[in-house]
């Protein structure tokens, strides 16, 4: 992991339960609700069906993710990759001379070939875990829905957000999201 991923790591942001954060480096959308992410012509959805910390201290996730790479963004087409993951990261400990070590992590969202680094408990970030601070094309979208069958990525109440080291975080009802 980077030193901005371990500093954003130590950040925990964490929404509300019916709230959606906007930050300058990513995204915290509430269990069960889908984040849309776009680079390019290609659409991925994500929803965290489950988040934890250990009783040892770990911080643990559950998600599922949609991979739409043609362009239409139709989640239900046959060339969908679907893909459910977990996510962890180890309350590591100090070993001595100034060596901080994790027992074993897993951040990186996988949605097709995008990565996108997770931060406990719901927070998808606009790059990976691999990559620096930075605007790399990833647009993040949080929505109401809660089924993939009711999404589109084309709806004009969307809001799309990129990397914007300037932005200050924002917490927004979900309800504020957009009206029906």
């Amino acid at each position: 992991m980077n030193l901005v991923a371990s500093s954003l790591a130590e950040q925990k942001i964490v929404p509300g339960a019916n709230q959606v954060v906007i930050g300058a480096t990513g995204i915290g959308i509430p269990l069960g609700r889908i984040l849309l992410v776009r680079k390019g012509i290609q659409y991925c959805a994500i929803r965290f069906t489950d988040a934890w910390m250990s009783k040892l201290g770990w911080e643990r996730a559950s998600y599922e993710s949609y991979y739409q790479g043609d362009g239409s963004a139709d989640f239900s087409k046959e060339n969908c990759q679907y893909r459910k993951g977990q996510l962890y990261l180890s309350k590591g400990h100090w070993i001595g001379g100034g060596h901080y070590i994790h027992f074993w992590r897993n951040e990186d969202i996988q949605c097709g070939p995008i990565r996108l680094l997770w931060t406990y408990k719901t927070n998808v970030c606009f790059f990976s875990s691999s990559e620096d601070l930075g605007d790399f094309g990833i647009e993040l979208a949080p929505t109401k829905w809660e089924d993939i069958s009711r999404v589109n990525a084309f709806d004009a109440r969307l809001r799309w957000y990129r990397y914007d080291e300037k932005r200050k975080n924002e917490f927004i009802p979900i309800e504020e999201l957009w009206t029906d």
